[in-house]
């Protein structure tokens, strides 16, 4: 990948990232990360940096192998420490990427963030439905990683990679949720939409029962999502102020 197209890449994590902001969705905690085509190397933006105002020149490259050679000896050094983090390092979650990076070769970005309404729902244990269009690509539900512990170690990638299985979506029990996607513009507005669907479907319960699409339905509007979350990823875009 020529050093053109990865700038270009870049400046399209930092976008999705200030989108995921923009959006409530994530604050300093929560972070998008990008696949660099054709390596084992991804993007991501540096550990406790403000969503809000990321740019390109603050993303780094993350070397899945060389991450996991270090991962858990970072995680050390950091527990307990009562200092702001300075140094440019990835996010302590990083491995959570890496590992869905690993394990999922369809799979071009990935966001965690600690949305509330979506986070919610993990806490009471229920898993989000396709009650609605831009919740198709979430069926048949969202899988519970049934722990809120933070994502540091190469087992602990292991295992949520493993609980998302071939799903789009995710939820962390007490913790938060993760999207995936083939293309970064899928994965940013997918996350806007769990949180939207956690909306509807907390909505649903409080004057019946939500009930899911059918589907035949689902697979129309799963298929359709796909083309239609670049019109979606423009359209965020262009409320972010300044725009």
């Amino acid at each position: 990948m020529k050093a053109k197209d990865i700038n270009d890449l870049k400046k399209k994590v930092a976008l999705g990232n200030r989108i995921l902001f923009h959006q409530g969705l994530a604050d300093y905690h929560g972070h998008q990360s990008a696949r660099i085509p054709g390596t084992r190397k991804f993007l991501i933006k540096p550990v406790l940096a403000p969503l809000g105002r990321i740019a390109a020149s603050d993303i780094i490259t993350v070397d899945i192998d060389e991450y996991k050679a270090v991962c858990e000896q970072n995680a050390a050094k950091v527990a307990g420490k009562r200092q702001v983090t300075k140094v440019k390092a990835p996010p302590r979650e990083t491995m959570l990427h890496a590992s869905i990076y690993e394990a999922r070769p369809d799979v071009n970005s990935v966001v965690h963030t600690h949305q509330p309404l979506a986070t919610a729902f993990s806490v009471a244990g229920v898993p989000l439905l396709p009650i609605y269009n831009q919740a198709a690509p979430f069926a048949p539900e969202t899988p519970i990683f049934p722990s809120p512990r933070l994502i540091t170690t190469i087992q602990d990638g292991t295992e949520v990679a493993q609980t998302l299985g071939d799903r789009m979506a995710m939820l962390l029990q007490g913790h938060g949720i993760i999207m995936v996607g083939d293309s970064l513009e899928y994965a940013t507005v997918h996350a806007i939409y769990l949180e939207r669907t956690a909306y509807m479907q907390w909505i649903a319960s409080s004057v019946g029962k939500p009930v899911t699409m059918p589907q035949k339905e689902i697979d129309i509007m799963r298929e359709n999502m796909i083309y239609r979350a670049y019109d979606a990823f423009s359209y965020f875009t262009s409320l972010l102020p300044g725009r």
